[in-house]
């Protein structure tokens, strides 16, 4: 496929309800949105959200990197994206997130040329539909035993309790009373988001356990493989890692040490769909878990690339989070199905959904904004 035009802009995006994440409120979501057209005149769109603490990249520099790439790949005809890729990481290093939204609108653009869905570019088909998470965050003016409880009756049977915002044992207490509220069914996780101390983490471990807690994902910051050793084997329940999990080195060291015994893998952190389904086969090799995960917030456009590698994913044991619905409105013409929390892997071209441009462009931040 040749790419005959590349456009990029940062859009800022308000949530619908705010998230509480390890004592942040997080409104809004700043991300970068990628639009290429094929010289079959065919349209692909990829997106990547900004997530300073854990790529190193912020939008001022994530859209310079495009920009900067942009001039390389115009113009250029690839037969795939890993031949994309590789074009890109010769001139540049890192900028995953850049690099992601980038290759994620090449597929879309090059599935539609092809008019099959972007999973077919990626391996084969294993699933078509996936159990999503629902974060219950404690943003809004219900107490998060009764959202859940709601959101049980409604159908969603996967459930990720933010916590590391509160001291342990106030946590834990949330937390339980989470898993209280829905149904022996429900997989019900937690997530600190890098809150707790290390000494804090063995607290919440202990306070939970016996009470069927999935895992207990990025509970710490910590830098030394000793805590986390200690603290995975103390653990009766699994520890997973989110913001640790920079990219692929990182992970085999985790699995080799056995430090955890699963992640949350983003395209953003990985630098694209291509890398995340690699590194999943690579993980699921070695038994070691896998959330399939979107950043807070982006919109239907990421939400439909995870699914798409969800759809060929060997092991999705601990579910997937997708975050488009946390935006205070829709950007696709075609949203994605969900059915009692459900979600539906696209099948039409591409991506499988229709961007609302219009609706994307109103939310664009002014480029001398970002600086």
């Amino acid at each position: 496929m040749k790419i005959v035009a590349i456009d990029s802009f940062i859009a800022r995006l308000k949530l619908g309800t705010p998230l509480k994440m390890a004592g942040t409120l997080i409104t809004h979501s700043e991300n970068l949105f990628v639009k290429i057209t094929s010289d079959k005149g065919h349209i692909g769109w990829g997106e990547s959200a900004s997530a300073p603490n854990m790529t190193g990249e912020i939008p001022a520099g994530m859209l310079g990197a495009v920009r900067f790439l942009s001039r390389i790949l115009l113009n250029q005809e690839f037969t795939s994206a890993q031949g994309l890729l590789s074009k890109m990481d010769q001139p540049l290093l890192g900028n995953y997130s850049a690099k992601s939204a980038i290759e994620t609108a090449f597929l879309d653009a090059q599935a539609r040329d092809q008019d099959i869905p972007v999973h077919q570019l990626l391996g084969k088909q294993r699933r078509e539909k996936i159990a999503a998470l629902i974060m219950v965050a404690g943003g809004g003016t219900q107490n998060d035993a009764q959202v859940a409880a709601n959101d049980y009756a409604a159908g969603w049977r996967s459930f990720k309790v933010k916590v590391g915002m509160d001291t342990p044992a106030n946590d834990a207490a949330r937390t339980i009373s989470v898993l209280q509220a829905v149904g022996k069914d429900a997989m019900v996780c937690a997530d600190a988001n890098r809150g707790y101390t290390f000494a804090q983490s063995l607290e919440y471990v202990e306070l939970i356990k016996g009470h069927g807690l999935h895992f207990f994902e990025q509970p710490m910051a910590s830098d030394q493989d000793h805590e986390w050793k200690e603290l995975s084997t103390q653990s009766s329940t699994p520890i997973g890692i989110d913001e640790t999990l920079k990219n692929v080195h990182v992970l085999n060291h985790f699995m080799d040490h056995q430090l955890a015994q699963g992640g949350s893998f983003k395209a953003i952190k990985f630098g694209g769909l291509n890398r995340v389904v690699e590194a999943g086969i690579v993980a699921d090799a070695k038994n070691f878990k896998i959330n399939l995960a979107c950043k807070v917030a982006e919109t239907t456009i990421a939400s439909a690339a995870a699914l798409h590698i969800a759809a060929v994913l060997p092991n999705l044991d601990w579910g997937i989070s997708l975050t488009h619905a946390y935006l205070d409105m829709e950007y696709a013409s075609q949203p994605l199905s969900f059915i009692h929390g459900l979600a539906t892997i696209p099948t039409g071209p591409g991506l499988g959904i229709e961007v609302n441009e219009s609706a994307l462009r109103t939310m664009a931040v002014h480029e001398k904004d970002l600086f």
